[in-house]
């Protein structure tokens, strides 16, 4: 397979009263060409951030201080902004999680769509105008062409969800990011959100990088996994084989945690403890305080990312047992 987007060692933080938030930690990961990576993990711990360094996009006074990120053989992080505009939008296309604050309340949808053709593809606004009705019905958005005239605030939140793929897919990206695409949607909206990115990416040969806290979703559609806990990747590979026998203690915690359909005597598993603080987190495993299996030696050095079964790798000195 031909990798398209190569993720080696990011850092990220953030200055916060004389302190560093450490958001990002030594995060590599690989995304091959028509393929799909899931992202998963708790609120706040690093999904979007990475996400957003992908694009450059760290908020302020955020600065990504260590690592390379290597699309198509080119280093994003030392690329200029004209350079970095070039790909955002048009190479590597991202959805945010809330539609209705990344749609702007007083601008057309069409008008919206149509900004963003015209910015990438150099069409004429009839030529944009024809396109975004073509894009709004390859969404399943219906009457597209009365719809183009109507602003946010007239669509429900899967309508406007799918215009903010259109958006996305406008320039016909090589690279889609997802960032909680059915965050707030009801399940049947859900399954129908997904199964069009799918449908989408498997007609253009896109590669997606889905970002979601959903086990479920990621179980279904993703060839590899990513399991993200407190600014670090704890396990990374297949999802046939994570699933199959997960390896990071936090991984498995996650998994028993599922509620099984059907036996109502089974109890909820959770994961004692609390995640660390971003602030000071422990010495090495950020995972130790709440490890079912953890040892003194755990937490003397930083834990690197180990060669696990499969061409799986495991941030765990004791994935073996």
């Amino acid at each position: 397979m031909t990798a398209i987007l190569d993720v080696q060692n990011l850092g990220v933080r953030f200055p916060s009263g004389g302190r560093d938030i450490l958001a990002v930690r030594d995060v590599s990961f690989t995304l091959y060409k028509g393929s799909t990576l899931g992202f998963v993990g708790e609120s706040g711990c690093g999904k979007s951030v990475t996400a957003y360094a992908i694009l450059k996009l760290v908020p302020q006074p955020g600065i990504i201080d260590s690592g390379r990120i290597l699309y198509q053989g080119r280093d994003i992080l030392r690329m200029d902004d004209d350079e970095i505009r070039k790909v955002r939008g048009k190479e590597i296309a991202m959805i945010f999680q809330e539609p209705m604050i990344s749609l702007n309340p007083v601008f057309s949808i069409g008008y919206q769509i149509s900004e963003s053709i015209m910015l990438h593809l150099r069409m004429s606004k009839r030529e944009a105008r024809e396109y975004s009705i073509e894009l709004l019905k390859s969404v399943g958005i219906p009457d597209p062409g009365k719809r183009y005239n109507s602003y946010p605030h007239e669509f429900s939140g899967g309508m406007r969800q799918r215009v903010m793929i259109a958006i996305a897919l406008s320039a016909s990206p090589s690279i889609l990011i997802a960032d909680e695409p059915t965050t707030a949607l009801d399940v049947t909206i859900q399954a129908q959100i997904l199964e069009m990115l799918l449908k989408i990416q498997e007609e253009r040969q896109m590669s997606l990088l889905l970002i979601t806290h959903d086990l479920g979703i990621v179980a279904n559609i993703a060839d590899e996994i990513a399991i993200m806990y407190a600014g670090e990747i704890a396990e990374y590979g297949r999802s046939i084989d994570i699933f199959k026998k997960p390896g990071h203690p936090y991984t498995r915690g996650l998994f028993k945690a599922i509620p099984r359909i059907g036996d109502p005597r089974s109890e909820l598993a959770t994961i004692p403890g609390m995640v660390p603080s971003i602030t000071s987190p422990p010495t090495g495993c950020v995972f130790y305080p709440r490890c079912p299996i953890r040892i003194k030696k755990c937490i003397q050095a930083p834990v690197p990312l180990l060669h696990f079964a499969n061409k799986r790798l495991v941030r765990c000195i004791r994935y073996k047992d």
